[in-house]
């Protein structure tokens, strides 16, 4: 039977969305390669669904329920039937869950989305445990606290449209190693680079993504919106800032105005654990160079006051 090309999209949690071409042959995936037509993919695939065919036929693979018979960690495991599998995890959620259920609140569904598809991604997990009783769990573990201050400061969950990050002449990196998580951005990222723009990267880990930036500030885990408000207090004194925007799209500038006044460079740096240096370079570079762009990801809300500091 002569080799046939499926197109598929990648149904993880990405927001890419990458259309795919997969080859099959004699009914088994041979193949999976991005599709050249499609933007932003252009062709190119994650490390992770590239690999797709490898890991989905690898011999290693665990295709049965296997149950653990000595210390975590010794990697002693017995093959069990389904039957008994589902019948261990289900005896122990009612051993949780008590009489009537009436202790079942003290399992907690963490839980959430490796693939998007219907079935994996939200109905199938939901049903389970809401007709358990357990715990409600805000459904995403991931974005909670950027989603809710993206909607309070833009109304909405949105940003800028990743294609114009080729153009800009200043992309600040905050919370993101692109290079492993966010690969078709990285590659607008080197657009840009080519062209002339300067890359900046705000991470506590000297990442892939940070070893590949002109600079990188190494602040403390947690202190991002410190280095926020030092970089506003260096946009104001200089009057680095766009008035007819401040007074035609904000609610509560006087009011940021006087917090972000007190966070000077130093103040800020102290908190951050980098030099002051660094916040009046970044915030002279954010002030000064048009057009500048900042992508966010998440690493910045996973922390205590990671909503504010979005």
């Amino acid at each position: 039977m002569p080799a046939t090309l499926v197109r598929a999209a990648c149904p993880h949690d990405c927001p890419d969305t990458c259309a795919m071409l997969v080859t099959v042959e004699d009914g088994r995936a041979v193949k999976v390669q991005g599709h050249p037509e499609h933007p932003p993919t252009n062709g190119v695939l994650c490390t992770k669904v590239s690999r797709y065919t490898e890991r989905t036929y690898h011999p290693e693979r665990v295709l049965h329920p296997l149950r653990r018979i000595g210390p975590k960690g010794s990697g002693r495991f017995e093959r069990v039937s389904w039957d008994t599998a589902l019948g261990d995890i289900a005896a122990r959620l009612a051993a949780i869950a008590g009489p009537a259920g009436a202790n079942a609140e003290a399992i907690v569904p963490y839980s959430y989305c490796g693939t998007m598809g219907l079935l994996q991604g939200e109905s199938m997990a939901g049903r389970f445990f809401h007709r358990l009783g357990a715990s409600l769990l805000d459904r995403t573990i991931c974005t909670s606290a950027g989603s809710e201050a993206l909607a309070a400061t833009y109304g909405a969950k949105i940003g800028m449209h990743v294609e114009h990050f080729a153009e800009s002449r200043l992309i600040v990196i905050w919370g993101s190693n692109s290079i492993t998580s966010n690969l078709h951005f990285w590659s607008l990222a080197q657009q840009a680079k080519r062209a002339g723009a300067k890359l900046v990267c705000v991470d506590p880990r000297r990442t892939e993504t940070a070893e590949r930036c002109h600079e990188h500030i190494a602040l403390l885990p947690g202190t991002d919106g410190a280095l926020a408000l030092g970089l506003m207090h260096e946009l104001i004194v200089n009057d680095w800032l766009d008035y007819d925007y401040i007074e035609r799209h904000t609610e509560g500038w006087p009011a940021l105005r006087e917090r972000a006044l007190a966070w000077t460079p130093q103040r800020a740096a102290a908190v951050c654990g980098i030099d002051a240096g660094a916040v009046r370079s970044l915030a002279h570079a954010y002030g000064t160079t048009r057009p500048a762009a900042i992508r966010l990801n998440y690493g910045v809300q996973r922390v205590h006051g990671g909503g504010n500091a979005v």
